[in-house]
Formats: C-alpha cells, sequence, structure tokens
C-alpha cells in the first residue's frame, strides 16, 4: 500500500511555519484593514499582535502535535533561528517582543482549564488586551480566539500529515 504522506526536513517545516506566521494573504490584509477601519483600531499595532499570536499558536500547536519529541525540538529550533535573523535584519527588538508576548501567552495558558472554546476565548482575551482597544475589545476577542483556532489547526494538521525527514 502506498503512502500518500509527504516528507519533509525540519528545515523546510519550520519555513513553511515561519511563511504562515509573517505572509498574511491579500485577503487577510484587505480584511484587516476594513475590520480597523471599522473599529478605530490602529492597523499596525493589530497586524504587529497578530503576528505575535500566529507565532505562539505556531509554537503551542508543534508542542501540542510533536509533544517533547527530536522533530518538535529541531523544527522549533529552525524556526526561532527565522526569527533571531528577521531581528538582526530589522534592527533588534523583534525577538524581544517576541518572547514577551509568548510568555503573556503561555502563563495565561498554565492558569487555566477548560475547553477549546475557552481556550480561544482565553487567546482572544489576551489579543485584545495586547492591542489596546478597549472599546473594541468583543469583537478583537472573537479575530484573535477565532485566528489562533483556525491556525492551531491548520499546524497540526500539517505535522500529522507529513513524515519528518532527519
Amino acid at each position: 500500500m502506498e503512502s500518500n504522506r509527504k516528507e519533509a526536513s525540519p528545515i523546510e517545516i519550520a519555513a513553511l511555519l515561519m511563511d504562515a506566521v509573517c505572509t498574511p494573504t491579500d485577503a487577510e490584509q484587505d480584511a484587516l484593514r476594513e475590520l480597523a477601519t471599522h473599529l478605530q483600531v490602529d492597523l499596525e499595532r493589530m497586524q504587529s499582535e497578530l503576528m505575535f499570536l500566529r507565532a505562539f499558536a505556531v509554537d503551542f500547536a508543534t508542542s501540542m502535535t510533536l509533544g517533547q519529541s527530536r522533530a518538535r525540538e529541531e523544527i522549533l529550533s529552525r524556526y526561532y533561528q527565522h526569527w533571531e535573523r528577521i531581528d538582526r535584519e530589522v534592527g533588534g527588538g523583534l525577538t524581544t517582543d517576541l518572547q514577551s508576548r509568548l510568555q503573556l501567552y503561555t502563563e495565561n495558558l498554565d492558569s487555566s482549564e477548560g475547553s477549546a472554546a475557552d481556550l480561544q476565548g482565553l487567546i482572544g482575551g489576551i489579543f485584545a488586551r495586547c492591542c489596546g482597544a478597549a472599546e473594541a475589545e468583543g469583537e478583537l476577542v472573537l479575530l484573535g480566539g477565532a485566528m489562533f483556532g483556525a491556525l492551531f489547526a491548520e499546524i497540526a494538521d500539517l505535522l500529522h500529515e507529513v513524515d519528518i525527514a532527519y
């Protein structure tokens, strides 16, 4: 019986994950622009916070899907090497901000218990607070939660469907 599974190295997977975090589609950019205008939220801040939220979703999905495995270690090592390279290219501070957000999401996650819906609400709430727009909090909670849930599922599916080649 032939397998339809694709094979990819940790380097290739890390590059795909980085692309998922840092390269929003044109349709997503257009929707965010409209939403920011409608909610009167700073677009650049919302885009930055969405990037950090996606980075957390990738880290969390990789850890939950692969556990404490060699594959997880190698993929995340390569993934964070991409972040360090980008940080050097943009002049520093990015990895500090990234680590701060990852820690914020993780600490809040560690202190909660609940269902997947509760998790999306929790993550969405953190995202909304980071955007700093109290008057639009409800909409931003939904946006953050939905973005996290969708990317988490996409990353988990990817990691289940690929054979990791060393």
